[in-house]
């Protein structure tokens, strides 16, 4: 394992902070840790969105992530996550395994893209297994 600079640090808290703060719906928490303007990529396309959208989306999504893997170096992470995604009524619509980019800069999430596999995580985020965080 790879020693850990200060700036892959601080990413890996602030990409710890934005999962934990999006499960719990805390928009306050995830304001803070978000950049006003937030690039999007995902299943849907790209975008930018600001605060509201972002909570806009994170009420429609109804999802929980945890977190089984990261990779990280200096200001992109990618997580492994396993995700669940939940029905109005607190069901469950879905279930499946994602990989989220995170870029932070300035303390602050400005990038997040989602992808169903590794490789194309480790590949818009320029990172491969050999920025694998253990434990």
């Amino acid at each position: 394992m790879t020693r850990m600079n200060e700036q892959t640090k601080q990413t890996l808290a602030i990409a710890d902070s934005w999962v934990n703060f999006s499960n719990k719906a805390d928009m306050d928490g995830l304001s803070e840790v978000t950049s006003n303007q937030l690039e999007l990529v995902g299943p849907k396309g790209k975008g930018v969105i600001n605060h509201q959208e972002l909570y806009d989306w994170m009420q429609r999504a109804k999802l929980q992530l945890k977190t089984e893997c990261r990779y990280a170096r200096d200001h992109y992470v990618v997580l492994a996550q396993h995700g669940t995604w939940f029905n109005d009524d607190d069901t469950i619509k879905g279930e499946a395994v994602v990989y989220t980019v995170l870029k932070v800069e300035n303390g602050k999430v400005c990038f997040l893209a989602r992808y169903d596999d590794l490789e194309s995580a480790l590949r818009t985020s320029g990172l491969s297994e050999g920025d694998k965080i253990e434990g």
